[in-house]
């Protein structure tokens, strides 16, 4: 064999010595802790397993007394292998074959240990695997080596059945080995990625598929006629090999679609032989595995009688007695398996065992399913058989959504609804939440377990209602009443639990209303409300108060029950667990009931008034109260009737903004800062509270110079103390205030609160908006909120401009400032920031577009700074040509605005022309390599607006622009330079397009792919 000599003279016996001595240490314990050591040894072995020598050094290693010699001496074949097939000749290939397999059989009828006769096999399967290998019946091959004891050349098989002639003259090792190599060969064919795939392959492969098939079904047999005598299974490792080898041997037929080479009529004995291991307790695992995924494949080769032998042993003794130990609580995996090949049967047959007349198998099958339910412990926590059983009755209930409901025929209507029936109170006991004592005990993993157990019962509940219809409602009704009378506070939680799941399904329709009536017009309802001798735990009571807020429509129908339920909820607010369920009840309750509950207010301010000073009463839960009250305020009919009530609540916030600056004064920071969070946030709840639904801005739209803010009843009449107190809560917060992020968000929102309604005690005079954004710092976290409100300010004025010009150029110019200060710091820049101001002056630019374009000056006291348009125009074209994607969008989008102004506004007209060379000169600069790919769309608006709006001026600044590329001051670093033809043509196609947007931008991205390069081009 050529590879035993290497043109190199090296003494090969001291590469030999040597290898044998680095494995030695490799594997050598008390190396074991010292990596740095280790990582030196293997690279010296990869470099000799990889060297002119390795085919010398792993026969060497191979014939070694040590395990771990010849372990290492079948791997380095494996590496020799995938590093120089390329190189070796069509006769190197088969010697080595012969070689390889002549190791085998010496390895196997030597007794070796599986591990090296797997690594030896491994080797194989890559040799089989390689371009053009000369070996294609490689079990049979083997097989016939095996059973000669030497190498037999392939073509010498021809004559050789594998069943009849070789498998009946192998020892059992010889079998197993054989197994190894058919198990691992088809791993690796697994193991094949579609790209790696050649054309010759499914032939080679689907020459050995009836072998490996062959020989699973030999071994199983075999196993199975020593089971069946009764003289026992004194080796379990064939049987296991076996099952894996059919499970990848199956993989392998699925994957290379080889249902030809091998029919399913022709996997029956094998696949019998699989089925039957189901009785073997150390086989029944892997063979229900295999037989639980058949059962899941669209193309099955399972048979009718397959699946027959299937149930008949799930219902059998053996089946049952796994079944049993489940209902004993033991959950180990051989019991859950016989438990998934159960539901994998029942998916076969869902509709067969929920609508038709049953045999007494089926009988028994629908049995177990529901008692399964009835194992011990709580479900996902002690039980592991519960959700999965769960899984399967909600995936059986969607189908029958799907299937039997659209169907004319409904005579299988009235067992499905027994059996989904069945199940709900079936899986009821499992959805009681465990004694406080017992909830100690377990971990967050436990909790988050039995709470996806829960969600997943919800599923399960509205799935079955449209079969089950108000029927349902029912079953929980009646538990929940009973519970409540007997005080069963774990049934009556659960009930609840289960009802507040259907609102989704029954809220907006009075159809379960008599149900509810039942639950909430009772006396024991009325006193639990009450607090009447009825003491409530803390689960049940979040469970009901939750409840209580999804079923908003019922008590805007049932108004005479919200004074007890909102009683109710506001004692709850006491209870910590409670507390925030309860205040978002209480919002959703007094939001959506709100004409209803206008006599109640004075008593819910009072439970307020109460509630405040708790200790449950955090941001949170305070605001969601606030804003429920004020929504109750917000339907009074007179503003005189809201004032009082609001000056209430507003007094008590005002006290806190003055403790909250007095702190700050004090040094404790922290608790001012918290303090003053809470106070703005609960204003602005109110706010909020106070918006009338689906309220709008409010404007005559006449656009006369009226005053912006007229004289009203909250500005300068009796509800002017309203509104004074919110402004000074947020002077007191914003001004020399040790403010932070949270605290500009609350203030933002306080403003924007009035930015919807024409008067109330939210609409501020115009001014105090501009100070607050004036008195943010440059650079503040929190900018893009503040330009947001400066945005939103502008716009609910919209409809009059000329009534707020001072405030549009007061905050324009306060962008201006940001732009002069980010220049002049540069290491101040926040894309952000940029970002910000940038998007403000584009939202502001359709209606107050004159304000900008007039300030053609420099601000009194801005030094040497350019004029204000100056400015902008310069920073946004700087954002336009830079690499930061948010602001060259925003920047894209300015200039897109600007270009569709009105043509006649002259001092547009004079900005554009003047900043068109510069804009033309950065749009053909990024166009031409420079930008990313997902920036072209943007860019592509601008240029397609400078093309349609600006053609006659545009064209000699294109021109010019595109005759810089490739120059070194353009610092592009082009892969390609288009060439003057190419330029021209681009730039004719461009003004051909006429700025249609599907054009342009396909003539852009192929230009920037020319100028990028060819490996930047893909659909994108």
């Amino acid at each position: 064999m050529s590879m035993d000599h290497p043109p190199q003279a090296v003494d090969v016996q001291v590469l030999v010595s040597e290898a044998r001595a680095l494995v030695l240490q490799l594997y050598d314990p008390a190396n074991t802790g010292n990596p740095t050591k280790i990582k030196v040894i293997q690279e010296h072995l990869q470099t000799l397993q990889k060297g002119p020598h390795a085919w010398i050094i792993a026969n060497s290693l191979l014939a070694d007394e040590s395990t771990d010699l010849r372990f290492f001496g079948a791997l380095t074949f494996t590496v020799k292998v995938n590093h120089n097939w390329h190189h070796l000749t069509a006769d190197d290939t088969r010697e080595l074959i012969g070689r390889l397999i002549d190791h085998y059989v010496a390895l196997v009828n030597a007794g070796e240990r599986p591990l090296v006769i797997r690594k030896l096999a491994s080797s194989l399967a890559t040799i089989f695997l390689k371009a053009g290998a000369p070996w294609t019946r490689s079990i049979l091959s083997l097989g016939a080596s095996l059973a000669s004891g030497k190498s037999v050349r392939e073509e010498d098989c021809q004559s050789i059945t594998l069943q009849d002639a070789i498998l009946s003259a192998l020892a059992e090792n010889q079998v197993v080995s054989l197994l190894y190599f058919s198990n691992i060969l088809a791993e690796e064919i697994n193991r094949l990625g579609s790209e790696s795939r050649r054309s010759d392959d499914v032939h080679r492969i689907s020459e050995n598929i009836k072998d490996a098939f062959l020989l699973v079904e030999f071994v199983l047999s075999q196993i199975l006629q020593q089971n069946i005598s009764g003289s026992g299974i004194p080796n379990e490792v064939p049987g296991a090999v076996a099952l894996d080898s059919y499970q990848s041997w199956i993989a392998v037929r699925s994957s290379f679609q080889l249902h030809d080479a091998i029919t399913a009529t022709q996997l029956v004995p094998a696949t019998n032989c699989v089925i039957h291991s189901l009785v073997i307790p150390s086989l029944s695992k892997t063979a229900s595995r295999i037989l639980i995924e058949a059962m899941g494949w669209r193309d099955s080769m399972l048979t009718p009688e397959h699946v027959l032998a299937v149930l008949d042993y799930i219902i059998s003794d053996a089946g049952t007695a796994y079944i049993a130990l489940l209902m004993e609580g033991d959950f180990d995996d051989e019991n859950i398996v016989l438990l998934e090949l159960l539901l994998a049967f029942s998916s076969l047959r869902r509709t067969q065992l929920l609508t038709q007349p049953l045999d007494d198998k089926h009988e028994k099958v629908v049995a177990l399913l529901h008692t399964l339910f009835k194992a011990p412990g709580y479900a996902a926590v002690d039980d592991s058989a519960a959700p999965l059983v769960l899984e399967w009755w909600t995936e059986a209930a969607d189908d029958l959504q799907g299937n039997l409901l659209e169907s004319e025929e409904q005579n299988g209507i009235n067992a499905a609804k027994q059996n989904l029936a069945r199940v709900t109170l079936d899986c009821f006991e499992k959805l009681k939440y465990p004694l406080p004592e017992e909830l100690r005990e377990w971990s967050d993993d436990d909790r988050t377990e039995f709470g996806s157990f829960r969600r997943d019962v919800c599923d399960f509940l509205l799935a079955i209602y449209p079969i089950l219809g108000i029927e349902l409602v029912h079953v929980f009704q009646a538990q929940a009443r009973n519970s409540l009378t007997s005080q069963d506070w774990r049934t009556f939680e659960a009930a609840i639990f289960c009802v507040a799941q259907l609102s989704e399904a029954v809220d907006e329709n009075q159809h379960a209303d008599e149900c509810l009536n039942s639950i909430f017009f009772c006396d024991e309802f009325s006193r639990l409300c009450e607090g009447d001798g009825v003491t409530i735990p803390d689960k049940a009571r979040q469970t009901l108060v939750d409840m209580l807020g999804k079923y908003q429509s019922y008590f805007e129908r049932t108004q005479a029950l919200l004074p007890r339920v909102l009683t109710f909820l506001f004692s709850s607010l006491d209870v910590a667990p409670c507390a925030s369920a309860a205040s978002k009840s209480v919002a959703y309750l007094c939001k959506s009931c709100r004409n209803a509950l206008r006599f109640e207010l004075p008593a819910f301010i009072s439970q307020f008034e109460q509630f405040r000073y708790k200790s449950t009463a955090t941001t949170q839960t305070l605001e969601k109260v606030l804003e429920g009250i004020a929504a109750i305020i917000q339907v009074l009919p007179a503003d005189e009737e809201k004032s009082p009530f609001l000056e209430r609540i507003l007094k008590f916030f005002h006290e806190q903004a003055e403790l909250a600056r007095s702190e700050a004064a004090h040094g404790s920071v922290e608790t001012a800062r918290n303090r003053g969070h809470m106070v703005l946030r609960c204003l602005a709840s109110i706010g909020r509270g106070l918006r009338a639904d689906g309220e709008v801005v409010l404007d005559s739209g006449h656009g006369k110079a009226e005053d912006p803010y007229p004289p009203t009843f909250w500005n300068t009449g009796n509800g002017s103390m309203s509104q004074s107190l919110i402004m000074q809560c947020m002077r007191l917060l914003m001004t020399d205030f040790p403010f932070d992020v949270a605290i500009i968000e609350a203030t933002c929102d306080i403003l924007k609160a009035g930015f919807t309604e024409s008067t109330g005690p939210y609409v501020f005079p115009p001014p105090m908006t501009v100070d607050f954004v004036k008195s943010i710092p440059l650079g503040t976290a929190g900018t893009d909120m503040v330009m947001g409100t400066a945005s939103a300010f502008l716009a609910s004025h919209g409809a009059h401009p000329q009534k707020v010009s001072e405030e549009a150029v007061a905050l324009i110019l306060r962008v201006y400032d940001t732009f002069c200060w980010v220049q002049e710091k540069p290491e101040l820049y926040d894309p952000e920031i940029a970002n910000s101001g940038i998007d403000f002056l584009t939202r502001l630019l359709p209606k107050y577009y004159p304000y900008l374009f007039a300030l053609t000056y420099t601000p009194q006291g801005a030094g040497h700074r350019p004029p204000v348009i100056r400015a902008i125009s310069n920073f946004t074209l700087l954002s336009l040509q830079g690499t930061e994607p948010i602001p060259l969008r925003s920047a894209s989008q300015f200039w897109v605005s600007v270009l569709n102004l009105p043509t006649e506004a002259k001092a547009v007209q004079n900005t554009i022309l003047e900043y068109l060379p510069a804009l033309c000169r950065i749009l053909v600069a990024q166009v031409a390599g420079r930008c990313a790919r997902s920036d072209l769309e943007h860019l592509t608006d601008v240029l397609r607006r400078v093309v349609f709006k600006q053609q006659g001026h545009a064209r000699p600044h294109l021109t010019a622009a595109l005759a810089d590329i490739g120059n070194d001051q353009t610092d592009q670093g082009h892969a390609t330079v288009p060439s003057p033809e190419e330029r021209q043509r681009f730039l004719s196609s461009l003004f051909a397009a006429r700025g249609v947007r599907t054009q342009t931008l396909q003539l852009v991205r192929a230009f920037w792919v020319k100028c990028r390069g060819a490996g930047f081009d893909y659909i994108g």
